[in-house]
């Protein structure tokens, strides 16, 4: 299988402080869902931020097909985030001067051709809140809005870090699936950082981060649907 991203013993280290990351190797797979599971300080979310081009690595490089982004300059590796990428947060990141249709309208970079935004946004069921403002919307609504502005431009990765942290178990379970369904609808890939090993259970493959390190890698052969996930 033809690996869209990858990890060359990769480290990181933050200021004076030991490493966050300490040589981690691994290849992510296109058009696959891939859960980076880990307790809170196993280095998950820096691994998901280096991979993302958020952060560069200490030592070590990250490959995008034949493309080394560590090795990128900072206008191309803005021009590779700006089109190849896509992030989702926990906690949104909506401009709540916007409202949701302008926030979604903001992710599409120029000169590109984008999904289209009425399709999008009746797959993620948000037409009725496109006029409202954060403000105006529950946690589960202000997900979906993000996750309609990271996937309109039709990214090759999108990379999600704690995308359910925020949110109770039935908007939890129902971004999880949406996401799945992105992923399939679209063929986009999906990184998935998360503590919660019921999300881990529906993904394609399970890499666990433990310590900066790579404490485990396997592929799931039966993941479960989102649906069926026990929250908590």
């Amino acid at each position: 299988m033809k690996h869209i991203l990858r990890a060359e013993n990769v480290t990181k280290k933050f200021d004076s402080h030991e490493f966050a990351l300490k040589g981690i190797s691994l290849g992510i797979t296109e058009n696959t869902f891939t859960v980076i599971l880990g307790q809170s300080g196993s280095g998950k979310t820096t691994l998901l931020n280096v991979l993302s081009g958020l952060f560069k690595p200490t030592s070590g490089d990250v490959w995008y097909g034949d493309e080394k982004v560590s090795g990128m300059s900072e206008s191309r590796l803005a021009n590779w985030k700006r089109s190849k990428v896509g992030n989702i947060f926990q906690n949104y990141l909506l401009l709540n001067n916007l409202t949701a249709e302008e926030n979604i309208k903001i992710g599409i970079p120029q000169n590109s051709t984008p999904l289209s935004f009425d399709n999008l946004t009746h797959f993620l069921e948000i037409n009725d809140i496109l006029k409202k403002f954060p403000a105006q919307l529950s946690g589960g609504q202000q997900q979906r809005v993000a996750i309609a502005r990271a996937v309109i431009k039709k990214p090759r990765i999108l990379f999600c870090d704690e995308a359910t942290g925020a949110l109770d178990e039935a908007n939890g379970k129902k971004v999880v699936a949406l996401l799945h369904n992105i992923k399939s609808a679209f063929g986009i890939t999906i990184l998935f950082t998360t503590h919660n090993q019921q999300i881990a259970k529906t993904a394609d493959r399970v890499i666990t981060i433990k310590d900066g390190l790579l404490f485990h890698d396997y592929t799931n052969h039966n993941p479960i649907s989102a649906n069926d996930m026990i929250w908590g």
